[in-house]
């Protein structure tokens, strides 16, 4: 059979809808390569485009030392045991951070990441598995990459200002940040972000599902290729992101927070005493939870552990988390000091505790994955360590902070007012030079004379 020749920009067109359909499921490959086929696609031009994808898929492990196998226990054994995240975290060359916490993600080090068109680094976060962060920057007067992505993301912004456009079809909108703004993009809605100071960096830190949907689907290139508008989540109304409306005691729908620094919170004393806190639905995000909580000065949240993955931005004050696999014993836990910029994730189901030893009300904002794990049918419920239940050691541990603070406070007192008397001497100095000349000397008798 002769098949018709097709302008090859035509071609491509229409290879595209045919990868839509393929990556959305409304085709199965066979029915693909058929369909390819009868369109008269050349079929190295089809397998180019599919050698693309997966390309961007997940390296599969070739060396029998790599594979895991599931033990003999479980079906006889010899399951091969998949981890594309895993497997991605291994082999990306993604510029990356390890372990529990950064100290300070406003000036953390930034690397190449050509993939966004800046700078930035991915934090790898041990026993994450479902949600990430990730610090993104944008240099002076430039944009990162336009972008779409099949998983849900929220971005805080670190430092500087600027705007987002979105679009879906023809219509493109924009809305501006600067630092504390929080929003949320909505699913597989094209974007690009862009800094708006011809002069200065703008900093980023987003918080997305990508493990999740990448240990589900194992294709990067999926995930940032598929082409679906969600219009449950997104109706496509240039106001998306001016709403706010307050939907519950402790919870609000907004899909921009103007400064999290700021907005209100409300009492919870459950969590503490002076504890306070606020919970957003964002752009209909099914898994990624985002909440600001306060506590007051020398009071500290009480222990608890929750069957949820989390990742906290500090926003203001310091202080300290201790996080232990089977409790909040001294010789079992990670101590993990903190102060505004800071990012720490506790592994999953691990207890924890945070306190304030520093001078003013700590806030923080958690993002969290909220109910998603009991919907997976995870059977763990949240537990908390009630105060009559708690080790004296906690309390003992805390007191010795708090005075170890003082006294460093104390000492950072004194060193500043040492300066301050420092610069005095030279700017009374500077002023006698002025008054009387560069190279004015005094004898024995203005000496005297400034003595008596």
């Amino acid at each position: 059979m002769e098949h018709t020749r097709i302008n090859f920009a035509v071609q491509e067109e229409s290879l595209s809808n045919f990868l839509d359909d393929l990556f959305s499921g409304a085709v199965s490959r066979r029915q693909f390569i058929d369909l390819a086929s009868k369109a008269g696609f050349a079929l190295p031009l089809a397998n180019f485009a599919l050698a693309e994808v997966a390309a961007q898929s997940v390296p599969k492990p070739t060396a029998q030392e790599e594979q895991k196998f599931s033990p003999p226990n479980i079906g006889g054994g010899g399951r091969l045991e998949r981890d594309f995240y895993r497997d991605w975290i291994k082999t990306s060359k993604v510029p990356m951070v390890e372990g529990y916490s950064i100290l300070d993600a406003k000036t953390q080090e930034m690397h190449p990441w050509p993939e966004i068109g800046g700078s930035g680094v991915y934090l790898n976060f041990s026993g994450n598995v479902h949600i990430d962060a990730a610090i993104w920057e944008i240099p002076a007067g430039k944009a990162l990459v336009q972008r779409h992505h099949f998983y849900e993301q929220i971005v805080t912004v670190l430092a500087g200002r600027g705007y987002t456009t979105f679009s879906q079809g023809k219509r493109q909108n924009r809305f501006e940040w600067a630092e504390g703004s929080m929003f949320s993009i909505p699913m597989n809605l094209v974007h690009r972000h862009f800094n708006a100071d011809s002069a200065h960096p703008a900093r980023l830190l987003v918080f997305s599902t990508f493990p999740y949907a990448l240990q589900s689907f194992g294709s990067v290139g999926l995930l940032t290729g598929m082409q679906y508008d969600f219009n449950d989540r997104f109706d496509n109304s240039p106001d998306f992101f001016k709403r706010n409306e307050r939907i519950r005691k402790r919870w609000e729908q907004a899909n921009f927070v103007k400064d999290i620094r700021s907005a209100e919170v409300v009492a919870w004393e459950e969590r503490g005493e002076g504890n306070a806190s606020m919970y957003w639905d964002m752009a209909g995000n099914t898994i990624l939870e985002p909440h600001v909580s306060e506590f007051e000065v020398g009071s500290y949240k009480l222990g608890h552990r929750h069957p949820y993955e989390a990742l906290i931005l500090t926003l203001n004050g310091k202080g300290f988390s201790l996080a232990g696999k089977g409790s909040l014993n001294q010789n079992e836990t990670v101590k993990i000091e903190w102060k505004a910029g800071s990012v720490v994730s506790p592994p999953f189901f691990w207890y924890h505790q945070h306190f304030n030893t520093g001078t003013t009300v700590a806030r923080y904002l958690a993002i969290t994955e909220g109910d998603f794990p009991k919907r997976l049918g995870i059977p763990l419920e949240v537990e908390q360590i009630e105060k009559d239940k708690e080790d004296p050691a906690i309390r003992r541990l805390f007191d010795a902070e708090l005075e170890k603070a003082r006294q460093q406070g104390r000492l950072d007192d004194d060193q500043h007012e040492h300066h301050h008397d420092h610069e005095h001497d030279i700017a009374d100095s500077d002023d006698h030079a002025r008054n009387h000349g560069p190279h004015h000397h005094h004898d024995d008798h203005d000496h005297h004379h400034h003595q008596g």
